[in-house]
Formats: structure tokens, sequence, C-alpha cells
């Protein structure tokens, strides 16, 4: 059996949201990471459905917690990348890479953590082929360079913490946003994509199960949210994600009529205690998109490590597998 033909059931990678406020649930269902995306879209006369509730079965994995770093403080002994004006891709090339932040600040602001590897240059020609009468759904990228991708979703917490990490990293990152969870506080988000790593896509308005969904409804949300990230953001998607990975040839239809070129899913979801793996051997593959939150105790509840603790943990896991992180835009 190849990598891609595995079929083991996973969760819809967001197992502890809690309900957005005056929204009907949703079932939460189960699926396979590479989904097809056919099927006709299933009316519902609810309201548009709340955000995952789903319970998890990610392997165990030590919480490397590292030292809080001090929200905003800034790296000492690195420049500061120049900002994005767009939530666009941004050529990596224009930004300083990995390689060049501080490894001393790094090991001491979180738990021994390295700069990452450089990500090879991107090829002349994206692997993944957008042109094609209906958005494809992808789960990886063909490559055979050890890298992955970082996404990151929805939006609920807001760690200034996080921020700074993403200064001192230099990596890049995919944010697919939902309305619902950044509505309170968008100058966050702007201020991600003003660091140059981190690019915006759309993630819907209200975070509905999109298989439950009439075309038209489903059409309203990518289009609300598209409406959304170019005024909020002077951003220009091109690239989305079904909440809870359910898609349909709805779905795909919706996102042609708004210019979005690829459904993205993901290979591997990042977890309170870990990743929950389509791997059996719980390895990482080239080209895997992993899939990661905005979580933390504000948005989850007490008893929740802040976002930089978690994303600590993933970064940990990510460089003991002898990966590095590229950006999905260069290849999508």
């Amino acid at each position: 059996m190849t990598y891609e033909d595995q079929e083991q059931p996973i969760g819809c990678g967001c197992e502890d949201h809690g309900a957005i406020p005056g929204a009907a649930p949703t079932n939460g269902s189960r699926r396979r990471f590479l989904r097809t995306a056919a099927g006709l879209a299933i009316a519902a006369p609810t309201l548009l459905a709340a955000a995952c509730s789903s319970s998890s079965s990610s392997p165990k994995q030590s919480t490397a917690a590292g030292t809080t770093p001090t929200p905003g403080a800034p790296s000492t002994g690195a420049s500061q990348p120049p900002t994005s004006p767009s939530g666009t891709a941004t050529g990596t090339g224009a930004l300083p890479g990995p390689e060049t932040a501080d490894a001393a600040l790094l090991a001491s602001r979180y738990d021994g953590l390295k700069p990452f590897a450089p990500a090879p240059p991107p090829p002349a020609t994206k692997p993944v082929n957008t042109n094609v009468d209906l958005p494809p759904v992808i789960s990886h990228v063909p490559t055979d360079q050890k890298i992955c991708f970082l996404t990151i979703d929805d939006g609920a917490e807001k760690d200034p913490a996080f921020l700074q990490m993403v200064k001192d990293f230099r990596i890049p990152i995919t944010m697919f946003l939902a309305d619902c969870f950044i509505q309170d506080d968008y100058s966050y988000f702007t201020q991600l994509r003003d660091t140059g790593y981190c690019t915006i896509q759309n993630h819907t308005l209200h975070h509905p199960d999109m298989e439950t969904l009439n075309p038209q409804r489903q059409l309203a949300e990518v289009t609300g949210q598209q409406q959304k990230l170019v005024k909020n953001y002077n951003a220009n998607p091109y690239l989305f994600r079904a909440p809870f990975g359910n898609s349909n040839k709805a779905t795909q239809e919706a996102c042609k009529q708004n210019g979005l070129k690829a459904i993205c899913y993901w290979r591997a979801s990042f977890q309170k205690q870990g990743f929950q793996w389509q791997a059996a051997d719980k390895k990482l593959r080239p080209g895997d998109i992993l899939l990661a939150h905005f979580r933390g105790p504000k948005a989850n509840g007490k008893g929740w490590p802040e976002m930089h603790e978690l994303m600590t943990n993933l970064f940990r896991i990510v460089q003991d597998q002898g990966y590095t992180f590229a950006r999905l835009e260069d290849y999508v």
C-alpha cells in the first residue's frame, strides 16, 4: 500500500473548539485525509454550523513549553524582516531565510530549538496543476525534497508571543482564516501578515460543515469571506480550506466562482498532545501539508498551553524528523 493509498480515519483536525455563539451544531463527522471532491451538496435548513468539537485520537507527545518570550521583544542579534503589504504570496528570496535566525536566541527562548534549514528553491513550474476545470483537492505536494508546509486555521487565539515567534524563526506560514474567529481583532493578523512570512487564505465566514449546506449557501460562505479578506487585508486569496475537511462538488464550484485555485487539506494534524498522523509509522513525507490551529487558554480554556508553546512542540517534531518548511504558495 502506498502512502497516497492509506485510508486511515482521522478527525476533522480541530477537536477542541467550542461552539460559535448563535450557530447550530455540526455533525463533526470523521473524514479521510485525502478525500474525493465528488458528491452532491446537501440542503440544510439550520443555521450555519459551529466550530469543531470532535475528539482527537492523537498520539501523545511531550509538551515542550520552553521559555516564554516577552511579547513584542526584539530578536537580539538579528535584523527584522521587511514587511509585506498584502496577503498574497511573497517570494522567499525577498526575506531573510530561517537559517539567518539567531541560534542562541532560539535555543534560550524556545527550549533548545535551532534555526530551520533553508528550503530549496521552488520549482520553476508549480507541481500542483490548478489549470483544470474545478479546483483540485490536495493534501500534499509532489516533491522529493524534505520539506513540509505549515498551515494554521481559524484565528481564535491571538498570542502576542506567537507573533514574536514568527519573527524569530522566519519560516513561511499559510493562514486559513474564518471571519467568525478573527472579527474581534483583525489587527492581530495584519501584524502576522506584515512580518512577510504569513500569507492569508480563505476558510469561510462562519466555519460550517460545507457538505450540510446547499450550493447557494456554500457560495455565500466562500464569497463572503473572500470579500472580508480583500477588504480587511488587501489580500488576494486563491487557496481554500473547507472546515472539518468536508467538501463536495458544490464547494469546488463556489471556489471556482471566487477565483480560488485549490482546496487544501492535510496529511498530519497538530493537536494538544502532538500530531494526529495519517501515516501509520507517524513520519513526515516530502511535501506533506501540516494542519495546526490558533489555539490557547484564551480561546480554548484553562489547561491549554499558550500558542507559542504548542508551536514549539510542533517545530521540535519537524526538526527531529529532519524536515524544514517551504511556502505553500510557491508550490500550488
